[in-house]
């Protein structure tokens, strides 16, 4: 089973932001633009005899903007589908004042083999 933080971390470093797992980016100040991600959930997507043959796992990619991210959900969006990921869901985040960021918040599923 893939490590996920090590495998989206990965896959999603050549895009040109930084990318970290539930928290935000070190360092001040905070980057104009960035990717947060979680896996939400984890259970047997496949079994077999009792044994689990697959598994469905659930991230949750947060991008962060301080303008237009459009062009950067579309990279995050194709990227992750190349090696296999499957959107789920899309939204963005209200807004609210004080915000410093938009966020943009998408949700993938990934079957991974046991």
């Amino acid at each position: 089973m893939k490590d996920m933080v090590e495998f989206v971390t990965s896959v999603l470093s050549n895009i040109g932001v930084p990318v970290v797992f539930n928290c935000l980016p070190t360092g001040t100040p905070i980057p104009n633009q960035y990717i947060t991600f979680i896996e939400y959930f984890t259970g047997g997507e496949l079994e077999a005899a009792d044994e689990e043959i697959t598994t469905e796992r659930l991230i949750q990619v947060n991008v962060w903007s301080k303008g237009n991210y459009s062009q950067l959900v579309n990279k995050v969006r194709s990227t992750l589908e190349s090696v296999g990921f499957e959107r789920t869901s899309e939204y963005d985040a209200p807004y609210t004042d004080g915000d410093s960021h938009f966020n943009r918040v998408l949700r993938f599923k990934f079957i991974d083999e046991y």
